[in-house]
Parts: structure tokens; C-alpha cells; sequence
């Protein structure tokens, strides 16, 4: 009977375990996914008077947007992982 118990102790364990990850995973999803948000749609829309035309000209193609797009959600991924280590609770 102990090694029973044992067991049901250990896939108690990991059960939770896979809970907290799935938590953590979440929470991480959905606060990159507001940081996204914040930014413009568009890499032409990051215009700046330091910015000169011929750069903002290069922003315009689909290469651009897709660049764009990766920059962005690494970006907002990495914050998110960030501010994750700082709000999650320590669970020991």
C-alpha cells in the first residue's frame, strides 16, 4: 500500500507542477498579447523627425511587416518572461 501512496504522491506532484506551467504560459500569452497591442500595426507608423525619408520608404515592403511583426512579439515576450519572474510567487 505505501508504494501506492508513493506514486499517487508523485503524480500529485507533477500534476501540479504541470499547472503551474500551463498557468505561467498563460499569463505570459496574455500579457504579450496586450504589450502587442500598444504598438503601432504598422512599422511605417514609427515615423520620427530623426527618421529620414528613404528609412521610412524601406518600412513600406512585406519584408518590413513581417520583420516587424517578429521584432515586436520577441520583444513583448521577453517583458512578459520579465515581469513574470517579478509578480509570480515563489513556490518555496
Amino acid at each position: 500500500m505505501n508504494a501506492y501512496r508513493a506514486y499517487d504522491r508523485i503524480d500529485d506532484g507533477r500534476w501540479v507542477q504541470q499547472q503551474m506551467a500551463d498557468e505561467k504560459d498563460k499569463w505570459i500569452d496574455d500579457r504579450a498579447k496586450e504589450l502587442i497591442e500598444m504598438f503601432p500595426k504598422e512599422p511605417g507608423m514609427n515615423r520620427s523627425l530623426f527618421l529620414p525619408d528613404e528609412a521610412c520608404y524601406a518600412l513600406q515592403s512585406e519584408e518590413a511587416q513581417e520583420a516587424y511583426n517578429i521584432f515586436i512579439s520577441t520583444c513583448a515576450y521577453a517583458r512578459a518572461e520579465k515581469e513574470w519572474e517579478r509578480v509570480a510567487p515563489c513556490p518555496f
